[in-house]
C-alpha cells in the first residue's frame, strides 16, 4: 500500500506537529510518502527525513498557484492514496483528482476557517469534497461543524481523534519552576492568550508566565503586557523544539482559544502530568473537561480564580494532575495510526 500524504509546508502548527508524530509511525505499516508544497528546514522536517520518509517538494512559493493542481495531478498516479491536509490543499489535490481513479482522503483539522459563513463558498465546497472518499474529522466536533456547512453527513465522513506520543512527553522529567504557567500556541486568531495576560493581573503576583510560540498577533500580545504593567512576569520564548521540556518545568498548562479543532497541546501538557485549564471552546472542552479545569473562553476572573486555587491547593493540584496523565491515555498515537490504517485499507 503506497500513501503520499499532502500539506502546503511543515511550518509551526497543530497539523503539521501530528504530521511529524505520525509519517514515523505510518511508516511501520505502509510505504508512505510525503508531498509539501515548500520544504523548511525545521524540527518535524527532521524528525520526518530522520524516520526514513521520503519528502517531495514542489519548491512553490505561491501556495495559492492553479499551476499546482496539474503538477500534483502526474504525481497522484504512482499512488493507492493520497491524504491531504489543510487548505488550500483540500482544493488543489480534489480538481486534480477530477476525472482520474485517485484514491483522495482529507482530514479535517478544525472547527472553523474563513471561508464558513460565506455563503458563496458553500456550494464550492460542496463540489470540492465530493472528490474525497473519506473525510476524517479530528473530533465529533469538527465533523459536526464540517457536516452542518455541506448540509450533508453520509458514510464517507468519520472521526478519528488526534493522537499524541504520550510516552514522549511522560518520560521527560524537568526540576519543576515553582507557581510557573506555560501556554503552547501560536499567536494567530483561533487562539486566545489576550485573556491569559490579562489574567495574570489577578493572578498570585509571584506567578511566571511562559508563552511558546510565534505568529502576527505576538507584537500585539507584548505591547497588551507592556500596557497592564505585567510584562516583568511574562515571557515570550517564541518557536522552540524542546516543548516536551518546557512542559516538564512548568507547573501548570493552559491553553485559552476562540476555536479548536481538537487540543493536541492540552493532551501533550496532561502527558506530562500537568493540571491543564483551557476554554470551554468545541473540540477543546470535550478534551479537558472531567479531567482538567474549563474556563468560559475571555473570562479573566474565572481563569485567574482557577489558577489561584491550583497554585495554593496541594491536595486539589496533585487530584486534577492525576486526572489529568489518565485522560491524556486515551489520546495515544498508536491508536490514530490502527484506526487510520482500518480506513486506508477499507477504501483499497
Amino acid at each position: 500500500m503506497k500513501i503520499l500524504h499532502v500539506i502546503t509546508s511543515l511550518e509551526i502548527g497543530g497539523a503539521q506537529r501530528l504530521l511529524s508524530d505520525l509519517l514515523p509511525l505510518q511508516r511501520k505499516q505502509v510505504d508512505v510518502i510525503l508531498l509539501v508544497y515548500k520544504r523548511v528546514a525545521n524540527d518535524f522536517t527532521k524528525k520526518v527525513e530522520n524516520a526514513g520518509v521520503p519528502i517531495i517538494s514542489l519548491d512553490e512559493l505561491n501556495f495559492y498557484n492553479p499551476g499546482i493542481i496539474f503538477r500534483l495531478r502526474k504525481i497522484f498516479k504512482g499512488f493507492d492514496i493520497v491524504h491531504v491536509h489543510l487548505f488550500p490543499s483540500l482544493y488543489w489535490a480534489s480538481l486534480a483528482a477530477k476525472g482520474t481513479k485517485t484514491k483522495l482522503i482529507y482530514t479535517e483539522h478544525s472547527t472553523s476557517n474563513s471561508r464558513r459563513g460565506k455563503w458563496y463558498f458553500r456550494p464550492i465546497e460542496k463540489f470540492i469534497y465530493k472528490s474525497y472518499s473519506k473525510i476524517i474529522s479530528i473530533s465529533l466536533q469538527s465533523q459536526k461543524s464540517l457536516t452542518d456547512w455541506l448540509q450533508s453527513n453520509d458514510e464517507r465522513f468519520v472521526v478519528i481523534n488526534n493522537g499524541v506520543n504520550t510516552k514522549a512527553f511522560s518520560f521527560v522529567k524537568r526540576p519543576v519552576i515553582p507557581k510557573s504557567l506555560i501556554m503552547v500556541s501560536r499567536f494567530v486568531s483561533s487562539k486566545d492568550q489576550e485573556t491569559v495576560i490579562r489574567a495574570m493581573k489577578q493572578i498570585d503576583i509571584d506567578a511566571v508566565l511562559r508563552f511558546v510560540g510565534d505568529g502576527e498577533n505576538r507584537v500585539n500580545c507584548e505591547n497588551l503586557a507592556k500596557a497592564l504593567g505585567v510584562a516583568d512576569r511574562i515571557q515570550f520564548l517564541g518557536s522552540r523544539s524542546d516543548i516536551a521540556e518546557l512542559i516538564a518545568e512548568s507547573y501548570i498548562g493552559i491553553q485559552s482559544s476562540n476555536w479548536e479543532g481538537f487540543g493536541l497541546t492540552a493532551v501533550e501538557m496532561m502527558a506530562c502530568g500537568k493540571p491543564v485549564l483551557a476554554s470551554n471552546v468545541d473540540g477543546l472542552k470535550q478534551i479537558v473537561e472531567g479531567a482538567g479545569v474549563v474556563f468560559s473562553k475571555g473570562n479573566t476572573s474565572e481563569l485567574a480564580e482557577s489558577v489561584n486555587y491550583l497554585l495554593n491547593e496541594k491536595a486539589y493540584y496533585t487530584k486534577i494532575a492525576e486526572q489529568c496523565f489518565a485522560r491524556a491515555k486515551e489520546y495515544d498515537i498508536k491508536i490514530m495510526v490502527d484506526n487510520y490504517l482500518k480506513v486506508y485499507t477499507e477504501i483499497i
